[in-house]
C-alpha cells in the first residue's frame, strides 16, 4: 500500500470527540463499547489517551451514533460538535520518550518506585537501555547517592533551580 494512499484512509478517519469527567475516561469507554456492541452501532473505535484528561476520542461514521452511545452515561458530559482529523491527535498517539531528552545536570522528580517524590539530578543517561543514573538531592545522608532507575520513571523539572 503506498504511503499517499495510507494518508488518504487516514483523512478519511472520521473522529469524534466525547467530553467525560477526569480520570473517568476508561469507565466511559467501555460502557460506551458495551452499548455499542449491544445495539449494532457502527463505531469503529474508541480511543482513551493517556495524556489527554477528560476527552475520550471515537470513531464512527456520524456523530448521532457515537450520541446514542454517549447518552445518559453518568460520566460523560457530552459529544463536542466537529469532527476531528486523525492529523489533530496522530502526534498524541505516539508515546513520549523522557529519556531521549534528558541531559545529565537536569533536575528531575521521581515518580515511581521506592524513591518516589524525590528530586534528582541526572547524571548519565542511557537511551538505548531506557535507563537514566541519578544523583539523589533530597537524600537525608552527606553523601551523594547514585541510583539507576527505568527511564518512565523520572520526570524533568521545568523552571526550577538546583537546590
Amino acid at each position: 500500500m503506498s504511503q499517499e494512499r495510507r494518508r488518504e484512509e487516514r483523512e478519511d478517519v472520521r473522529l469524534f470527540a466525547v467530553r467525560t469527567v477526569a480520570g473517568r475516561e476508561l469507565d466511559v469507554a467501555l460502557i460506551m463499547e458495551a452499548r455499542a456492541r449491544s445495539e449494532n452501532l457502527p463505531i469503529k473505535s474508541i480511543i482513551v489517551l493517556p495524556r489527554v484528561k477528560g476527552y475520550v476520542i471515537v470513531e464512527a461514521p456520524a456523530q448521532h451514533y457515537v450520541a446514542m452511545a454517549a447518552h445518559g452515561i453518568r460520566y460523560a458530559k457530552g459529544v463536542v460538535p466537529g469532527v476531528m482529523r486523525f492529523s489533530d491527535i496522530e502526534r498524541l498517539l505516539k508515546p513520549e520518550a523522557v529519556v531521549e531528552t534528558l541531559k545529565p545536570g537536569e533536575i528531575v522528580e521521581i515518580v515511581a518506585g521506592p524513591f518516589r517524590g524525590m528530586r534528582a539530578e541526572v547524571v548519565r543517561v542511557d537511551a538505548s537501555r531506557n535507563e537514566v543514573v541519578l544523583n539523589l538531592l533530597d537524600a537525608s545522608v552527606q553523601y551523594s547517592l547514585q541510583i539507576t532507575v527505568p527511564g518512565d520513571s523520572v520526570r524533568p523539572v521545568r523552571g526550577e533551580e538546583k537546590r
